[in-house]
Formats: structure tokens, sequence, C-alpha cells
């Protein structure tokens, strides 16, 4: 088999190139929605003891409303906490 010539090197090395960088990003992209998905989780699991907690101790259902009031600001997130901005004595147990 004859030897490869210098541009037959360098084009078949610039395709294993891009090959690699389409794998990397892939891996990224996989990476990247893997530590979305744990984050979701977390924010999740800490939402339902911080409700847990609120619904057993009116003390902290008041601090958590007053928490509520100033940090929600966006409307579609109020809707989703309305309950909770009404009354502090509205935290109820997660279901």
């Amino acid at each position: 088999m004859p030897k490869k010539t210098s541009i037959e090197r360098l084009l078949a090395l610039k395709e294993r190139q891009e090959r690699l960088r389409t794998q990397v990003a892939a891996l990224e992209a996989r990476t990247k929605e893997q530590q979305r998905r744990e984050d979701t989780r977390r924010k999740i699991i800490v939402g339902g003891a911080v409700l847990a907690h609120a619904a057993l101790h009116p003390e902290f259902a008041r601090t958590l409303h007053e928490v509520l009031k100033v940090a929600v600001t966006r409307d579609i997130d109020k809707n989703a906490v309305a309950d909770l901005l009404e009354s502090p004595a509205a935290v109820s147990p997660p279901r």
C-alpha cells in the first residue's frame, strides 16, 4: 500500500478532528442536561422540606411568607405560589 501524501494525512486528521468536536459537543450537552436534571430534583426536595417545615412551625411559615413576598416577582411565579403569598397560615403540608 502506498504511503499517504501530506495532503491525504491532513484531510484524514481534519475529518478525525471534526468527529471529535462532534463527540465533545454531544458529551457536553449530555452533561449539561444531567446537571439541569439534578438541580431541578434538588430544588424539588428542598422546596418540599421547606413547605413541610413551614406547615409544622408557624413562625417559620411567617418567615417563608415574608421571603416569598420579596423574592417572587414574576406574575407567573406569583400565580404558582399564590396561596403562600396570601397568608402565612395558608402553608399546608406538601402532598
